[in-house]
């Protein structure tokens, strides 16, 4: 009997570690058009990461939506640098990456950028990289509208003329990006772009 019962426990041990070994090692990608590559690989880009989706949770990002967009280039001394900025729209969508990270859940779209931080146009097909990027990204952003225009009823001051756009509201600043230069050493800067 004692015998029996030990084999009960060990399976039943077994059976309980073998769910969390698999969660350790994670699941794929729902598709293969994307790759997705890790960006954590060392304690400071952890560090970077984490406080930057911090920073978005508090500031930016609402409704519980909101992903990282991440431009990598090189600067003008040949620098690695990371341009980080918050979104909680499709705009990626305009020129999808071909890679992307998962950091705590958050995703990071990863972009390459050439020394002015502008997009390098990435390889592929638009059109799938979006269907793919669509299935990892999930409900986290919220789907920009097609129309452009805006109704109004109001009327200019003074003149009395009909106004032909509603109202537009812009804020300045740099709504929460980040630029990170990493030197040869391991050590790194922060920046606020201008």
């Amino acid at each position: 009997m004692k015998y029996a019962m030990n084999w009960v426990y060990l399976l039943l041990g077994l059976g309980l570690l073998t769910p969390n070994t698999y969660a350790q090692s994670g699941y794929p990608p729902p598709c293969d058009e994307v790759k997705q590559i890790k960006l954590d690989t060392d304690p400071s880009k952890r560090q970077i990461l984490g406080d930057f989706i911090r920073a978005c949770e508090q500031n930016q990002w609402k409704n519980d939506k909101g992903i990282v967009l991440l431009r990598e280039y090189q600067n003008e001394q040949g620098k690695d640098c990371w341009l980080l900025l918050p979104s909680i729209d499709d705009s990626y969508k305009d020129n999808p990456p071909g890679r992307f990270a998962s950091f705590n859940g958050d995703i990071i779209l990863v972009f390459e950028a050439d020394s002015n931080r502008s997009i390098i146009e990435a390889q592929g097909d638009k059109s799938a990289l979006n269907q793919c990027l669509e299935q990892i990204i999930g409900d986290r952003v919220y789907i920009r509208p097609t129309i452009k225009t805006r109704w109004t009823d109001n009327v200019m001051p003074f003149t009395n003329r009909k106004m032909k756009v509603g109202v537009r509201r812009i804020s300045a600043g740099n709504g929460g990006s980040l630029i990170i230069i990493f030197n040869s050493d391991g050590s790194y800067k922060k920046l606020l772009p201008v």
